[in-house]
């Protein structure tokens, strides 16, 4: 930022940097003892034990099973049933919970090959596993690249060739599944011979062609090396043993991470490397690549570097010398929460929990948050539809500009309006308790905000309360105000 002349904001206060680190790394807001506590704290080593204690919480397993299951497309439509969902998302839940080594995860996701876990992936391409449609995206997920013009016709713009395309393609054409009654679902396996009659004759093998040459194409490299002869059985297994060996593998995934925790990554979209969109800091992502691979691709590893940095501890209120920086991180730019997380902070503040529906008196267990739903779209929901939810059957991109129905959904809808009145909730038994407008005021605050009012807010708002005739409406006004505000809506 020197170079540039463009002056960094101070630092975050404690009560922003709580809310921002525990909504990036659990997604969830801190309860209002826990922001008291953490205020009062003269521990100077307060945050970096906040964040060590976030990371092994089980908010994060909940959080981060939540981030990777949309990445890798963990829902009902896009594998072929709930139930076939249901244990994909269990493998990503134990891999995350395990703190598995994200070189492993990806190992294990490419290479799949059974009836459990990640193999349930690759039911996603219908009766017969299209390799050209796997390809891209497992280049763009793992590797950061978009091969996609390249299928037809070498990349007009970008070094990728025709024939690169299809030689990696051809690592997933020989993708065979079959119906084993035992089962009841399909078996995926991989198949060098074709039809392999211990499978049975439901057993099915597609070969690769290249569109141009009319010729069957054996799995090459992308620097175009062929696959080395004893792999010739397991050509995803020789593949993923590439990807994650690759420089690009790397630099990918500390990119996602960035952006994940920025708003926008180091090279933006995230998944888009190529020669005309360079990232804005090459050594930056360099030096943070380096350590991914010296600490063994862990991811909570890569968390704990990022938000231990003073570039993630800066505050969101920008100087005038800054204001229009939105390159060069001289101030933390706020961005919007997701639809999920956005759901789970309204039904945190009010105290009532979402009920999520899957049919005629199907209903997740009580107390289950959005962010938990092992086959999220098996429970259809207006909010999170309305504020982004992706479907899953193509790499999602998350939807964040607001609309004229989310605006009249927080005036009218019954996410905004039932919630804060609801009996038994936050409000209701703050009411119960008899406590003074000061008291109701700061545990509004410090539930929804995260922060105390300023004696400003306080003052004006006692004020208005005191000469309400009507007060549980005026304290229902109040908490719509919070949760309706942009303060609310976004992390900071």
């Amino acid at each position: 930022m020197s170079r540039f002349q463009i002056p960094a904001s101070p630092l975050s206060s404690d009560a922003e940097f709580l809310r921002r680190v525990c909504l990036d790394l659990t997604g969830t807001l801190p309860p209002p003892g826990r922001v008291r506590e953490f205020i009062a704290s003269r521990d100077p080593q307060k945050r970096t034990k906040l964040i060590d204690a976030l990371l092994d919480s089980p908010e994060y397993v909940d959080y981060w099973t939540f981030r990777f299951g949309r990445l890798f497309r963990v829902a009902a439509g896009a594998v072929g049933g709930a139930e076939h969902a249901y244990t994909y998302w269990r493998w990503v839940w134990e891999n995350i919970a395990q703190n598995k080594s994200y070189r492993e995860i990806a190992r294990e996701r490419l290479a799949a090959q059974g009836y459990g876990g990640a193999s349930r992936h690759f039911l996603s391409y219908g009766e017969e596993a299209k390799a050209a449609d796997i390809m891209p995206e497992e280049v763009r997920v793992f590797l950061g690249r978009r091969l996609d013009c390249a299928q037809c016709h070498d990349h007009p713009y970008e070094q990728w060739s025709q024939d690169q395309f299809w030689g990696l393609a051809s690592f997933f054409g020989q993708i065979s599944r079959t119906e084993w009654t035992g089962f009841g679902a399909a078996v995926l396996f991989d198949d060098p011979a074709g039809r392999q009659p211990d499978f049975g004759e439901s057993a099915e093998t597609v070969k690769v062609i290249h569109p141009r040459r009319k010729q069957l194409v054996k799995p090459a490299f992308l620097e175009g090396q062929a696959i080395a002869s004893e792999g010739i059985g397991h050509p995803r297994r020789e593949f993923a043993r590439w990807v994650t060996e690759h420089p690009y593998f790397a630099e990918t995934l500390v990119n996602r991470m960035w952006g994940h925790l920025f708003g926008r990554g180091l090279v933006d979209p995230v998944d888009d490397f190529r020669s005309t969109n360079p990232p804005t800091h090459p050594d930056l992502l360099k030096a943070l690549a380096e350590d991914c691979r010296r600490n063994g691709y862990d991811l909570k590893q890569i968390l704990r570097r990022i938000t231990s940095s003073r570039t993630y501890q800066l505050a969101s209120s920008p100087r005038e010398s800054n204001r229009q920086d939105t390159l060069n991180y001289s101030h933390f730019i706020p961005k919007p929460l997701e639809a999920e997380v956005l759901l789970d902070a309204i039904s945190q503040v009010t105290g009532v929990p979402e009920v999520f529906e899957n049919g005629p008196g199907g209903q997740a267990p009580p107390g289950t948050r959005a962010i938990q739903l092992e086959v999220p779209d098996i429970y259809p929901s207006d909010f999170l539809q309305m504020y982004g939810r992706p479907n899953l059957l193509q790499i999602p991109e998350t939807k964040t500009s607001p609309s004229l129905n989310q605006a009249l959904h927080m005036l009218v809808g019954k996410t905004y309006t039932e919630k804060i009145s609801r009996k038994g909730g936050r409000l209701d038994q703050l009411i119960q308790k008899d406590a003074s407008h000061g008291e109701v005021i700061q545990e509004l605050y410090l539930a929804a905000l995260s922060r105390f009012p300023s004696p400003l807010e306080l003052a004006e708002l006692e004020s208005v309360l005191g000469k309400s005739s009507d007060k549980r409406r005026a304290w229902e006004d109040l908490v719509w105000s919070l949760i309706t505000s942009r303060e609310f809506a976004f992390n900071h």
